[in-house]
C-alpha cells in the first residue's frame, strides 16, 4: 500500500479550504470519544434489522434497507478490535458516505455535533502504531479527554465496501 498523505493534508482533509472551524459528529465507542467530519454523514439512525452475509470481512455485519436502498453496515467496535457490546438504546447507525458508496457504521451512542477550531487539532503522535495512524485525520482536546477524529475514507477499503455491495 502506498504511503499516506501528510499529516498537515489529513487535518487540512477535514474541512473545505482554509475555514477556521470544522464541523464533527461526536460518538463513543468503549470509553472512548471519536468524530468524523459532517460533511460525511448522511443521517445518523436507530439499529435495523441486519441481513447477514456470508464470506464477508468479520467487522461487515450485513446489509439494511434504508428506504429502498441496501446498504453494508460495519460494527467499528469489530473493526478496532474491541470486545462485544450488546445492543441497547443508545445504539447507532452513522450512514456515511465513503468512496462513492453510502455505508452504515454501528457506534456505541452519537453524542454531539461540535465545532471545533482548526487550530485545536493537532496531528497523531509518532508513537501511535502505523496502521492505526492511517486512520486518524487528528486529535483535539476537549475540557479533560481526547477526541480521537477519523478519516472516515481511509477506514474502509474501497474493495472491502464494493464486495459487501456487490453482495446486495
Amino acid at each position: 500500500m502506498a504511503p499516506g498523505p501528510s499529516q498537515g493534508a489529513s487535518i487540512a482533509g477535514l474541512g473545505r479550504g482554509d475555514q477556521p472551524v470544522i464541523q464533527l459528529v461526536g460518538f463513543r465507542l468503549d470509553e472512548e470519544d471519536y468524530a468524523i467530519a459532517i460533511t460525511k454523514i448522511q443521517e445518523i439512525i436507530l439499529m435495523k434489522p441486519i441481513t447477514r452475509l456470508p464470506e464477508v470481512p468479520g467487522f461487515i455485519e450485513g446489509l439494511i434497507n434504508l428506504r429502498g436502498s441496501v446498504i453494508p453496515i460495519v460494527n467499528l467496535r469489530k473493526r478496532f478490535g474491541l470486545p462485544a457490546r450488546d445492543i441497547d438504546d443508545e445504539t447507532r447507525t452513522i450512514v456515511v458516505n465513503v468512496h462513492d458508496k453510502t455505508v452504515g457504521v454501528v457506534v456505541d451512542a452519537v453524542t454531539q455535533v461540535m465545532r471545533i477550531n482548526r487550530d485545536q487539532v493537532q496531528p497523531p503522535p509518532l508513537g501511535v502504531l502505523a496502521v492505526s495512524q492511517r486512520y486518524l485525520a487528528g486529535l483535539a482536546k476537549l475540557d479533560d479527554r481526547l477526541l480521537i477524529i477519523l478519516d472516515i475514507e481511509k477506514l474502509f477499503e474501497a474493495d472491502e465496501l464494493a464486495a459487501a455491495a456487490a453482495t446486495a
